[in-house]
Parts: C-alpha cells; structure tokens; sequence
C-alpha cells in the first residue's frame, strides 16, 4: 500500500542503563537550524530537503556504549576517515561518533574531536572544529502502519522474534486466497497442502514478498543484499492432523532444512515471515515454534539432527502459534516449527469419554463406524487456515529455486521489479 509510511516528531531519547542515552534504531539525521537531512547515498554523504518516501533514507543506528556509528539500509557507514566526510563498508574508530546531547538536540563528535555539521552549500556535510549551531541535529523515529520500525528491530534483534498486527486488510487477504492454486480434486486427503514458488505468481503475492516494513528489518538486521529464498503458502487440516496423524513433526526453513550434520554454524543467515491470512486460535491452530537451542557455543541444534530424546526435550519449550488474520510473525535464523501439535489428540479424549460413558451405562457407537464416519467427512473450512510463509536468506546462500525470466516479472508491475532485487541478489 502507498501511503504505509509516516514519521512524525522527534525521536525521544531515553536513557538507559548504566545512564547510557538510548535512541531509536532507525532515524532521520536533520539539522536543527537548517531544514535539511543527512543522506547516504551510494558513494557518498549529501542533505536533502526531505527523505524519501519508502523509508530508506533512514539511517541504522548502532550504539557503543555513549558512541554511536550511522549507516545506511545499504550497508555503507558515514565515516571521518582522512579527516573528511566519506563512506566506509566496516566500522572502525572513525565510523564512530561521541553522542553529546542537549536538551532533544544532539551533537557527534568524532574521534579526532571534530564535529559533524552541515551548510546550504557544498560540500554541505562537513566536520567543525567546535560545536554550534549547525553541529546541532535532530533525530526522527520512523513509523511504518502505525508501528516504531527502529523499536521492532530492537526487539527482533534481542529477542529472534516478534508478531506485529495489522500488516493486511481484508481486501488483500481476499486477493492473496484467489492468488494460491488450490489442490487437486482427486488427490488424497493430508494433514497440509503446500504450494511453494508462489513469489511471482501474482502482483499481490510479489507486494507481500516485497513488503515495505518487512524490507525494512530485514534489509538493516540481515544483509542489505538478502535473497528471497522462498514464497509458500501452507493449508493445514486440522482436523485430519487430530484425528489421522499418531506424531507430531518439527521442522526449520531454508537454508537449515537442508543442512547435512552438523548443521550451519551462522545462527542468523536468514529471516522467515510467517503471513497469516486466517486467524489462528485454540481451536483451529495445530501451529507451534521454539527457537533452536545453541549447542557447542554457536552451532543452532536441528530437528532433523536430534535424537527422540532431544526432539522430546526441546519440543516442551515450544509455544502456541496463535494471531489475528493479517499478521505477520517474523523470526530469525532456525526456529522449529510444526503444524502437527495435538496430533492423536482426538482418540485420546475419545478414550477417556468412552470409559465414562462404559462406566455410566450410556450407549456407545462402535470404534469402527466412527472410524468410517471420521475418514468419510469433508474437511471443514474454519478448521482449515491457511498462511504464507517468506524465507529470505543471505546473498552467499543458494536460493531455492532459480528466477523466473525478467519478462515474466516485469509483467508484475511496480511489484515484480521490486522483486527481481530479492530474486538475483
């Protein structure tokens, strides 16, 4: 949608532990006496009277105790190395700058004691020898369908995870549904109906592979050149799971699925979007996730590397996946996930109601009719969500499935050129 992006006021700045000033992680960089922002652009620093639209002339920050470094959903850092005002791909000493702060005004001073500021005219980011008022700037928050962008990136970051609401209408839930082949009529009965490579499938499918927010966090805690992996959806029957399954399964995404013993040392080589577009709750939800415990320091433990004592021991940790239809629930790096819980679970308590009812004289059908009438039913429509799932990975990890011919994505629109940036790295 156009018009998911706002800002609006100044980032208010907090403090801390330890009486560490505490800013948000995405900001606009605008002077305070000028009506300018610092900008980085590929190969360079300039000001521009606005930032862009799509919010990626904000910059990532990264605090160092009181320093702080700058840099771009690029990846490029502002930088005083040489003296001057330039860009750099790491962050050393002089990609860092002392926060002094007055009042909600900030000044940055660099590591040989000079201080950043701006002029109307060129090379208009420079570096003074002492602060004034054109050393003075001012930090925005940015703020994408009604949420603080820079904070959900802190809680991703800290905690692997997080679930923000809202992200789809029904209108877009409506058209994704269309968008995704059903199955087969005569093919049999599952617990699940996947369809995979769905990203250039349509414009709608192409804007949620592409969403603005989920870009946002995953091009600045990822890697600014990240890869679509994969686009699926996943129908779970959850009533076939209850009553047809014996076990339930776990499994992770793309690229650890594939990993040979040990597994993938890099804990945080990709980012999944799970996209629900029905609600999930205690009746109609099979779905569970645990982060994948660490074992010999950095090496994330797999489901498909783990003994049934292990499997059993790490599954007790797993939460419900529950949400509101038109969420989204982003996590990084390998999360176990299942939409097999409660497996069995209605003969369980089909045992426990017959041994009350043997015990209270009541009538009671035969094991085998209700079998029959079990396998019989159709399956149920409320008990049957679907959701979307987007795996991005790294630019140094093979993507799934090789990209469709530019043609086809340009057909797309807007969208599928969006996506052709996600699909070639």
């Amino acid at each position: 949608p156009g018009a998911a992006w706002r800002w609006r006021g100044s980032a208010t700045p907090k403090m801390g532990r330890r009486g560490q000033i505490s800013i948000d992680r995405i900001v606009a960089l605008r002077s305070s006496v000028l009506p300018i922002y610092v900008i980085i652009r590929p190969g360079g620093v300039t000001t521009a009277d606005e930032v862009s639209e799509d919010g990626n002339d904000f910059l990532t920050t990264r605090m160092f105790g009181d320093q702080i470094a700058f840099q771009s959903i690029g990846g490029e850092y502002l930088s005083t190395e040489g003296g001057e005002i330039c860009t750099r791909r790491y962050c050393s000493s002089n990609e860092r700058f002392t926060v002094e702060k007055q009042d909600t005004q900030y000044a940055f001073r660099s590591c040989s004691g000079q201080y950043l500021s701006v002029s109307d005219r060129a090379p208009f980011v420079t570096l003074a020898a002492a602060p004034g008022e054109t050393e003075a700037f001012q930090l925005f928050s940015l703020m994408m369908y009604g949420v603080n962008v820079g904070q959900q990136l802190e809680m991703l970051d800290r905690h692997g995870s997080i679930m923000i609401d809202h992200l789809l209408d029904s209108e877009q839930i409506e058209a994704l549904r269309l968008s995704i082949p059903g199955g087969a009529e005569d093919a049999p009965r599952s617990h699940e109906l996947r369809t995979q490579g769905l990203a250039s499938r349509s414009p709608g499918l192409a804007e949620v592979a592409t969403h603005p927010l989920v870009m946002q966090l995953a091009r600045r805690l990822l890697s600014p050149c990240l890869q679509l992996a994969e686009l699926e959806s996943c129908r779970t029957d959850v009533d076939f799971v209850r009553k047809e399954l014996e076990e339930t399964t776990w499994h992770v995404v793309h690229p650890y699925r594939l990993a040979e013993f040990p597994g993938v040392v890099d804990p945080k080589i990709n980012i999944t979007v799970t996209w629900f577009l029905d609600q999930l709750d205690t009746e109609n939800s099979t779905w569970a996730s645990v982060k994948a415990p660490e074992v010999a320091g950095r090496l994330p433990q797999l489901p498909q590397h783990s003994s049934p004592e292990e499997l059993q021991a790490i599954a007790q940790n797993a939460q419900p996946l529950l949400a509101k239809a038109g969420a989204a629930w982003i996590c990084i790096g390998p999360h176990w996930m299942s939409n097999t819980t409660g497996a069995a679970s209605f003969w369980k308590d089909y045992d426990a109601q017959t041994r009350y009812k043997h015990l209270s004289g009541q009538k009671e059908q035969s094991f085998r009719a209700l079998t029959d009438a079990q396998r019989a039913a159709q399956p149920r429509e409320e008990l049957c969500p679907t959701v979307l799932q987007a795996t991005y990975v790294r630019e140094y990890v093979a993507p799934l499935h090789r990209a469709p011919p530019l043609e086809v994505l340009e057909q797309l629109g807007h969208p599928g050129r969006q996506l052709a940036d996600l699909l070639r790295g």
